[in-house]
């Protein structure tokens, strides 16, 4: 018997399973996708000394990150959208994370009325 026997079996294997070498047929596994959308706010309360918006809502569960708040001023309207983030497929805690926040509202505040507008919550508010 030849001493080589043993070790061309040991030779087959390792080329079998591929070891040692990428499989040009496996594709790379895509990216997970990501849901991007407002939070739901359940509150907004104004102060004006300084201009500030307290938000208290649901980011959402527990896949859910703050991804962005945005804020844009017109002469008597501020917009403020807060959105969050969540892997498309993923299977989550059904735990709320909760978000409270107070907010500065830009620029400065002449008296009158203005609109402030979170997300679809629209609160209006006075300087006087």
């Amino acid at each position: 018997m030849s001493r080589a026997g043993p070790w061309i079996g040991v030779a087959v294997l390792v080329a079998a399973s591929g070891a040692g070498c990428d499989s040009p047929s496996t594709p790379a596994p895509a990216p997970p996708r990501t849901i991007v959308r407002p939070i739901q706010v359940d509150s907004v309360e104004v102060a004006l000394a300084p201009p500030s918006a307290h938000v208290r809502g649901v980011i959402g569960d527990g896949c859910n990150e703050l991804d962005s708040v945005t804020v844009t001023r017109g002469e008597n309207d501020i917009s403020i959208t807060i959105r969050s983030t969540r892997p498309e497929e993923a299977i989550c805690t059904q735990i709320a994370k909760l978000y409270d926040a107070v907010l500065v509202l830009p620029g400065d505040f002449p008296p009158g009325q203005y609109v402030l507008r979170v997300n679809s919550v629209e609160k209006t508010f006075s300087v006087p």
